[in-house]
């Protein structure tokens, strides 16, 4: 690009740069007011509850509730969507309110923003060398107002438009609530991140003003910026579309009026769709709306939701399904089975395919988790690769099993318990991450438990090589957590999501080696009541905000144990599970006829995480495998056996999420 073309093209980006942020047609500078839960004093490793309520008396818990009424337009000749609504706003909590803040995620893909800029920084040309209309914005087309009273919109990060102040004219008093009347337009990038446009097919991960949350800590006003993700209030979401007659949509929610298209292209052979009156059975007052020439309303529903994300195509093609539970019981009564229906939108992939996959998810999935709480799920095919989640919604750009049940295991690990993604992602990126390994049976105590079952302590005699396959992928997982602290110390699992220095140290520490940590958890747990703990969490904590200390204490409910000791180390701290056995001594003895062997064996910590160590005697009956404490640096371990000692072992069988301690044995000569 020579010069003349460079400056031109950059004052065209800084032009859009500078005209996103608009209300009324009014350009607005940067408010000095500081962001709260921002800035230096913000803690860079969160420790405080941020939701649970102290010295867990569950009636103290509390939430807010915001409930969105919305008409959306899609004006493909602007390419974006025209939306007006109200956000019905709930304040549950026991504080008064005087300002509210809001996202305006979209203004994420454009130059100015911190997305753009940190990219920049780190040598990625994302969004800042875009020019209009190839970035994306989302803008107020008018004043928010409280009935007739107009609000100040204020963004105290410019030119970074993602963070809303609305100073409120009137104080919100517990147990207030207030309608805030919004009027805005949306355009998704050309650049394609989540969200973005090509052609008539357009995603919209991201597209409405988003009330923060306010919770313990008061409220999360996060810019957004590539490693980081979301957090959200529940509520029900109730919107109604306009589109082009020929348009095709998925979305999060129920269809209660109007048409979808999925009827028009649905694939041979694939179920009738179906719609509301499966789903919260009862009748939709109408939404009235001006329809332009060519248009149809499409009306969907919401219920018990934190965000909605929808994706539009001409080119769509349908498949549906329903999920049917078996027939069960309660109270000694039989209950007919429950449904879930499932929707699949695609432009180019395999008929059939991702529909079984979803089943399979769903069935996986229900058994570590329980039941899905909603009544449908849509996975739509979107432009970008990869995945991502929204309540109700997979938007996939790949046909791969193993995504499906990535982003559909979000659904209870996200969508169903909404944590704060920002302060801990790990929470939800990794326990999603750890099930869809468990899915593919490469899950370590799972497999640990099947060797076990078949004696397979020794790999190299395992003739079953899709087994040695799944060794090798469990062992190549645990390398991959361990690698960077051979380097350097990674950052710790609770850091906040916008310090990880990349996208890919993020990725590296939220999904891989907080996998590691719920595996190492369900080590600690054992199989029974690890599965247990799943369910409990998420039937307690069903449509709440989640934080450390309710996953912490609902472990230890399950337990009956203090568990700080294991979440304090792996979210605060970094290091390795590595363990070794220092010596044994065999002592043989006589009781009476019977002949036994005492044996001791020297236990010695050496890496920063305390674990439970399994150590095991190998003698001609088998194994004997017995626990050590994980609270003791050094111990003695011992056994009483009736069959002489052949070998000492370190976790014969790979519970153990570490690559070292297998390494630690003891071999004996036959006696």
């Amino acid at each position: 690009m020579d010069k003349e073309r460079q400056a031109t093209h950059t004052r065209r980006a800084l032009w859009g740069a500078l005209t996103c942020i608009i209300v009324a047609g009014a350009t607005l500078p940067a408010q000095p007011h500081p962001l709260p839960n921002q800035g230096p004093a913000a803690p860079r490793v969160p420790t405080k509850a941020s939701t649970s309520p102290p010295d867990r008396q569950a009636n103290r818990y509390w939430q807010q509730r915001a409930d969105y009424t919305v008409v959306a337009r899609l004006n493909e000749t602007k390419e974006l969507v025209e939306a007006s609504g109200v956000l019905h706003y709930v304040n549950a909590s026991p504080d008064t309110l005087r300002e509210l803040w809001l996202h305006q995620h979209l203004n994420a893909f454009r130059p100015g923003s911190r997305w753009s800029a940190r990219d920049s920084a780190q040598g990625v040309n994302s969004f800042q060398s875009l020019a209009d209309p190839e970035f994306g914005f989302e803008r107020f087309t008018a004043p928010p107002r409280l009935g007739s009273k107009v609000l100040t919109v204020e963004y105290p990060l410019a030119p970074d438009s993602t963070v809303v102040r609305l100073p409120l004219p009137r104080p919100l008093r517990p147990g207030d609530s207030l309608d805030l009347s919004l009027q805005w337009e949306a355009r998704p990038s050309t650049r394609l991140r989540r969200q973005g446009r090509k052609g008539r097919h357009y995603d919209f991960a991201q597209w409405f003003p988003k009330i923060a949350v306010y919770d313990r800590g008061g409220w999360n006003p996060n810019a957004f910026v590539r490693q980081g993700e979301l957090y959200g209030e529940f509520g029900t979401f109730d919107v109604t579309f306009l589109l082009p007659d020929d348009q095709v949509i998925a979305a999060t929610g129920v269809p209660v009026e109007g048409e979808p298209g999925w009827s028009r292209v649905m694939v041979p052979g694939s179920a009738a769709p179906r719609l509301a009156k499966y789903a919260y059975g009862k009748r939709q007052t109408p939404t009235a709306a001006e329809l332009p020439v060519g248009y149809r309303a499409v009306r969907f529903r919401a219920e018990q939701v934190h965000h909605f994300g929808w994706s539009v195509s001409p080119d769509y093609r349908y498949e549906g399904a329903v999920w049917v539970r078996p027939v069960s019981t309660r109270a000694g009564k039989r209950l007919p089975p429950d449904t879930v229906s499932l929707h699949v939108l695609y432009e180019h992939w395999e008929p059939g395919r991702t529909l079984s996959d979803l089943q399979h998810a769903l069935t996986w999935l229900e058994t570590l988790y329980g039941p899905y709480a909603w009544p449908q799920l849509t996975v739509a095919e979107r432009l970008e690769g990869s995945g991502t989640e929204f309540p109700m919604l997979v938007m996939d750009g790949e046909e791969d099993r193993s995504l499906v049940v990535h982003e559909a295991g979000h659904q209870f690990t996200y969508g169903m318990l909404a944590n704060n993604e920002w302060q801990s992602a790990w929470m939800d990126e990794g326990f999603t991450t750890y099930s869809e390994y468990w899915a593919k049976g490469e899950a370590r105590v799972p497999l640990a438990l099947e060797r076990a079952a078949h004696n397979w302590f020794d790999v190299r005699t395992i003739t079953d090589t899709a087994v040695r396959r799944r060794i090798s992928a469990v062992d190549a997982l645990t390398e991959a957590i361990e690698a960077p602290t051979l380097r350097r110390p990674p950052p710790p699992l609770g850091l906040r999501a916008d310090l990880f220095s990349s996208k890919d140290e993020y990725d590296e520490v939220v999904y891989d080696r907080a996998a590691g940590m719920y595996s190492a958890l369900h080590d600690v747990m054992g199989d029974t009541a690890f599965r247990q703990f799943l369910r409990q969490y998420v039937s307690r904590w069903k449509f709440r905000h989640v934080d450390r200390q309710a996953m912490q204490q609902v472990a230890e409910d399950v337990t009956k144990a203090p568990l700080g000791w294991f979440f304090d180390q792996w979210i605060n701290a970094t290091g390795t599970i590595d363990y070794r056995l220092d010596s044994m001594v065999v002592r043989p003895r006589r009781i009476g006829r019977d002949s036994l062997w005492q044996v001791t064996v020297q236990l010695q910590r050496q890496g920063v995480y305390r674990h439970p160590m399994p150590v095991g005697i190998r003698t001609a009956a088998g194994w004997t495998v017995v626990r050590g404490n994980a609270l003791l640096d050094r111990q003695t371990v011992t056994f009483a056996l009736r069959t002489p000692p052949l070998e000492v072992l370190l976790d014969p069988f790979g519970t153990v999420e570490s690559r070292t301690t297998s390494q630690s044995r003891i071999s004996l000569p036959h006696r």
